[in-house]
């Protein structure tokens, strides 16, 4: 079976899953032992970082807010020119968004090995350029053979799996989320999911 990787990479948590041998989804904690990681950075010198929940808890106190970049997937939906400066290095909401992908794969690879694909999933309304710039934050993490799919998708699919039941209907599918809230109908008839 494939290595896949699946990230939630959210505005205020992002968090990963595989499947199983079996094809059970399972959350994979983070290098910390979280289910969630603070989209979060602190810059801690001009090649160092620390992501995560230890960066949400040193910007919670800290005087100066300039070494921590946070709300990076938010900057990439609205086509923002929001950089970071942080020792003499400038951040883009892309670079930012690698950062942290690249925590991610980190975390998965020490623990389930190489990554064969991964797939990242991304609010409904995001555009052309929104979607290309998560796949190129994905690239500069390391990432290859990336797909995107809009996260009402993502819990049609989560919900049709783990009903245990063929589903036939309209459902309705609220994502409140940290950056976007997307109301979506979901048409799902077994394994056929019109969004």
């Amino acid at each position: 079976m494939a290595n896949i990787l699946g990230i939630d990479l959210g505005t205020t948590y992002s968090a990963m899953a595989r499947l199983d041998e079996n094809g059970t989804p399972l959350i994979v904690e983070n290098l910390d032992g979280e289910n969630l990681t603070p989209s979060v950075i602190e810059f801690t010198g001009k090649n160092s970082i620390i992501v995560g929940t230890e960066a949400k808890k040193s910007r919670i106190n800290a005087k100066d807010k300039t070494k921590f970049a946070r709300d990076a997937k938010r900057q990439i939906r609205i086509n923002s020119d929001k950089t970071w400066n942080a020792f003499g290095k400038e951040h883009s909401p892309t670079s930012v968004s690698s950062l942290i992908l690249k925590y991610l794969k980190e975390s998965y690879e020490k623990q389930h090995g190489a990554i064969d694909s991964v797939v990242i999933t991304i609010p409904a309304n995001f555009k052309n350029q929104a979607r290309s710039a998560t796949v190129e934050a994905a690239n500069k993490a390391g990432l290859e053979h990336v797909e995107l799919i809009d996260e009402p998708t993502a819990a049609a699919f989560t919900y049709a799996f783990s009903s245990g039941k063929r589903l036939n209907g309209n459902y309705v599918i609220y994502d409140l989320g940290g950056g976007t809230f997307d109301v979506s109908v979901a048409q799902i008839k077994g394994k056929d999911i019109k969004i």
